[in-house]
This record gives structure tokens, sequence and C-alpha cells, in this order.
């Protein structure tokens, strides 16, 4: 079966609902591009894109993350900075977004 090719301005607003469905992070994106079959280039332009009009914005997903993650699933703080981690975000979204868990009262 044969890919689809999609323009640039596809490729825009495919990823434009993605992430506005759900908080997203740089990372998940990218490959959701790639998987589009965008190269790398168009990928840089259309995350630029994204961040430019706050469809993409790594404090908010890390604060998302750690909220669901936290106060639904129950993880430790250590698996979800691991997680965190492994999304390749800022250190300084990460452990704002954790500091949320310290200021929060215990349950």
């Amino acid at each position: 079966m044969e890919r689809k090719e999609y323009s640039t301005d596809e490729l825009r607003a495919k990823a434009e609902h993605y992430c506005a469905r759900a908080e997203r992070c740089p990372l998940q994106v990218r490959q959701k591009l790639y998987q589009w079959g965008a190269d790398g280039d168009t990928q840089r332009e259309i995350l630029a894109h994204l961040e430019e009009h706050d469809y993409l914005n790594t404090a908010r997903f890390c604060r998302a993350y750690v909220h669901d993650h936290y106060l639904l699933n129950r993880w430790t703080v250590e698996k979800i900075r691991a997680g965190l981690y492994q999304l390749r975000l800022p250190n300084d979204d990460i452990s704002a977004a954790l500091q949320q868990i310290a200021e929060s009262p215990q349950e």
C-alpha cells in the first residue's frame, strides 16, 4: 500500500489538529510528522509554527503530564521525571512541573 504524500500546508493542518486534541510534546509531534512523510526541514518548520501559535508548549505539556501521571495514575515522582526526560523535554520545564507536586496538599 502506498503512503499518501501530503503538502506542507496539509501537514501543518494535520499537526495543528493533532496538537489541538491533546497536549503533545515536540518529540511526539516530530514522530507523527515522520510517519506522515515529512522531511527534516519540513518538520522543523512545522514545529516552529506550532510553538509560535501556542499549539506546542513544553512547560504546559510538563504540567499536564505531571498532573495526569501523579494524581490520576499514582506514579512516583521518579517515574514521572524519567518519563519526561525520555521525551527530551527541557530540565527547567520538568523541574517547574514537578514543583507542583511538592506544593500540592497530600491526599
